[in-house]
Formats: C-alpha cells, structure tokens, sequence
C-alpha cells in the first residue's frame, strides 16, 4: 500500500510539473512562422508526448488539460469564443490519439527501437498536420473571421460571408473566390506549419527525453519502480517472457539429457546379458 502511495504521488507530481513546463512553453516560448506571422510554432506538445511514455494517454491527456487551463487562468481569452485554446486543446488530443495508435494498435512506439520510432513519428506528423489543417479550413479560420464580426458568432468555411472574409485575412486579394481557392490557401498557409511544428516536438523528445529517458531506466531503480509507462512496461513484459523462455529450455536440456543416458544403460545391460 506504501509504494501504491507512494507511485500515485510520483506521477501527479510528474503530471503537474509537465503541464506547468507546457503551459510556460505554450505561452512563452513562441516563434513567429514567417510565412504566415499569425501563426506561431511553440513546443508545448513536447510535454505531452513525454506524459504518454511515461503514463500512456491518461498522463497526456492530463497533461493536455491542465496546460490548457493554466494558459486559461493566466491570460485569458484570447479571442470572444477561445479559439485559440480550443485550437490548442484539440492539437493536444490529435497527439495523443497518434500516439495511442502508434502504441497500442500499430505497435510501433512501444517497441523502444529507432526506425520503429521514426515510423510513429512521421505517422504522428502526417495524422496531426492533416487533421488541423482540415479543422483550421472547416471552422477554426472562419471563427476567427466572425468572431470579432457584428455580431459576434462561430462559423464554417460553408458561410459565404466568413468565406471571404477568411480569404482576404489569407491574402486571397479582394473580390469574390470559390472554394477551391479557399482550400489551396488554407494547405499553403497551414499545412507546411503544422508539418514544422510537430516536426521540431518530436525531434526535441527524441534528442533529448528519448536518449536520456533509457539511460535512467537502465541505471536508476527508482526510475524503473515509479516511472514506467507505454514505452517500458511492454519492454519489460518482453524481457521477462524471453528469460522465461531461456529458463524453460534449459530445464528441458537437463531432463531429455538423463533419459539419453539411461537409456544407454539399459542397452548395455542388454548387450552384456
């Protein structure tokens, strides 16, 4: 019951200490995307990714939520209907169903080697850079179109009025334009992004948590006892099974080796009667 304790105080503390790092990231670690300056690429999701292999997808989604809502507390909202944390939020989610596919269903993440690895993330990139340019062209820029709009209210890109309006702000120039411009300048401006974005996340948890995070889990017990997530705990059933395996073959060794020689006693015998 100690230990029980004493793991579920570890990885609250682990969970709120990453989702305070998300939400610093998140905030304060922006860098414009100079295509597009509304765009702004931040590594906050790098934290998520670390929750989900320490904790699997409760500890991200956790993690997700509560840096969402600090960002929340701290500054507000940022537009009349956040948008911009709704945005946020839905990233987060789309990064922990990846990675749950990437886990549970592909087994890809979980298997701990290097072009396993890199399967997941170009998966993860693809699945979350689609998906958010879908979103961003579907409702997300026409929100923000009409958000500040009179009256203020939600949209889609199936509203004519925030259909141009999110042209223009996409510097579609004036004048009327149908969908297919529409959509060419929402892949242009947002899917190159997202790409970016999700590319340099996955690639600071690889540099830095992935190289270290087996380091730890080799030399530290205590690291092994309470920090063990997706990523180690299928490692260790692996291991055990294959020692397992080796014990069960060298007990059958030492028991057919016996038989032989018993055997070759009894034709002996029977050679020298």
């Amino acid at each position: 019951m100690r230990r029980k304790g004493s793991e579920v105080v570890t990885r609250l503390c682990t969970n709120a200490i990453l989702a305070a790092l998300g939400f610093v990231l998140m905030s304060y670690a922006r860098i414009p995307y100079p295509p597009a300056p509304w765009l702004m690429i931040e590594f906050s999701e790098v934290t998520v990714i670390i929750a989900y292999a320490l904790y699997s997808w409760s500890g991200a989604l956790t993690v997700s939520i509560i840096k969402v809502l600090l960002d929340l507390a701290v500054h507000g909202l940022t537009d009349p209907f956040g948008i911009g944390h709704i945005t946020a939020f839905l990233t987060s989610i789309l990064y922990v169903l990846s990675l749950f596919l990437c886990s549970h269903v592909f087994r890809w993440f979980r298997k701990g080697k290097l072009g396993y690895r890199i399967l997941s993330y170009l998966f993860l990139m693809v699945v979350v850079s689609l998906t958010m340019t879908l979103l961003n062209g579907l409702f997300i820029t026409p929100s923000y179109v009409t958000a500040y709009g009179n009256p203020a209210h939600l949209s889609t890109c199936f509203d004519p009025e925030a259909l141009q309006g999110a042209i223009k702000s996409l510097g579609g120039g004036k004048g009327s334009a149908g969908m297919g411009v529409y959509w060419g300048l929402i892949f242009v401006a947002y899917l190159p992004f997202n790409l970016l974005k999700s590319g340099c996340c996955l690639l600071i948890y690889e540099l830095l948590f992935q190289r270290a995070i087996f380091v730890l889990k080799d030399r530290s017990p205590f690291f092994r006892r309470y920090f063990m997530g997706s990523v180690f705990k299928p490692k260790e059933k692996e291991a055990t099974t294959e020692v397992t395996k080796e014990e069960n073959k060298g007990e059958e060794k030492e028991t057919v080796t016996p038989i032989a020689t018993t055997n070759n006693v009894i034709t002996d015998n029977k050679e020298t009667k």
